[in-house]
């Protein structure tokens, strides 16, 4: 997948950009800080995933003082057929969003997810040791990206959650009733066990290359194996619903204490067990990072094998993190990619690289030379 146009109106510092882009396979944007360069990958997340990947609400993706933004890419796919995507949201006088393909409006189900990518942060080089909510939602994501199903029970999933939350609330104060409860933990058992299924079924999926993916990297660790650590056990959807059912049951007091729902896939783990040791316990910080860009690859991978098309890499800011070997092992794998990359300045590594200087709510082509 190629983005070959990208039009901002409103969107973050842009108050107009039309940026046409060659054919050049690494796109390089250079600026200070606060720039606007990581607001042009979050333009294309934008489009990739209905939503930012830095978890902005939709208000503050609208320029300052305006009140809508619109987003538009051209893009052409491996096999050559073009396509126009454009995606618009206002926030006044009534918040509303539209998606649109080739100029007429599109579902979201069908919207998203033919603009496959691969988003790599620098939070996520600290993938194993940080938040177990960043891990979760580097499956979730992915996962939305392949199945429209996924993102309607996922999104079914967590508007239960704040139902079954509001009515807890109303159970403390003594304004709620407790038999209420009952057709919100179906829902959520129902739900979380269609969302812990098909994440266990991406880990084994990716299980299946790991090792291989890590030797070639030069770790030749023995046995690294995913562990999701999960409410239920089980290993089909009637029986994990029936678990979490259960669950919730017998921690229905404690829930209405904290007001909150403390089970389910929401809760839920994963990470990397090496000869039954957590990632963490004995790796270095270079292993941990050697071990994050592995797992990128296996998803750009995976994306690739589903959807049948390349995706579009987007790296916002990492490569002043990573050292030369690690800058070019990422590179060699997603050589045939389009790939975006954001910094400060001009890392050695991307000699091939087209520079682009960002600035003022503009881009514009460098003719210089990475140095050697």
């Amino acid at each position: 997948m190629r983005i070959q146009r990208l039009q901002l109106e409103q969107f973050r510092s842009y108050r107009k950009l039309d940026w046409v882009l060659p054919e050049a396979s690494i796109h390089l944007l250079l600026g200070r800080n606060g720039a606007g360069k990581t607001n042009i990958l979050e333009s294309i997340g934008v489009l990739s995933e209905g939503e930012s990947f830095l978890g902005r609400d939709e208000e503050e993706l609208v320029l300052w003082g305006e009140q809508y933004y619109r987003i538009r890419a051209e893009i052409r796919s491996d096999t050559k057929e073009e396509n126009v995507l454009e995606a618009v949201s206002e926030r006044s006088p009534r918040k509303r969003r539209a998606f649109f393909v080739r100029d007429v409006r599109a579902p979201a189900k069908e919207f998203f997810g033919i603009l496959p990518t691969v988003i790599f942060l620098p939070q996520d080089l600290d993938l194993f040791t940080g938040s177990p909510t960043h891990r979760r939602r580097l499956l979730d994501r992915t996962l939305q990206q392949v199945s429209p199903r996924y993102r309607m029970t996922l999104d079914t999933y967590q508007k239960t959650l704040k139902q079954r939350a509001a009515l807890l609330r109303h159970i403390a104060q003594g304004t709620g009733r407790r038999d209420d409860l009952a057709l919100w933990n179906a829902i959520l058992a129902k739900e979380g066990a269609q969302v812990t299924l098909r994440r266990l079924e991406l880990l084994e999926v990716l299980q299946c290359t790991l090792s291989e993916e890590l030797h070639r990297l030069g770790e030749a660790w023995d046995q690294p194996a995913f562990q999701y650590e999960r409410t239920s056990k089980a290993r089909t959807a009637d029986s994990i619903e029936e678990e979490i059912l259960q669950e919730l049951a017998r921690i229905e007091e404690r829930d209405i204490l904290l007001q909150a729902t403390s089970t389910g896939p929401h809760r839920d783990d994963w990470g990397i067990r090496v000869s039954d040791r957590d990632l963490p316990s004995f790796a270095s910080r270079g292993q941990q990072r050697t071990a994050v860009l592995a797992l990128l690859f296996l998803l750009g991978s995976y994306l690739e094998l589903q959807r049948g098309e390349k995706p579009v890499i987007l790296l916002d800011d990492v490569f002043s993190e990573l050292d030369t070997n690690h800058q070019k092992a990422l590179l060699s794998a997603f050589g045939d990619h389009q790939v975006f990359i954001t910094a400060t300045h001009a890392p050695k590594s991307l000699a091939e690289a087209m520079i682009w200087q960002v600035e003022e709510g503009s881009i514009q082509p460098m003719n210089i030379s990475v140095p050697v």
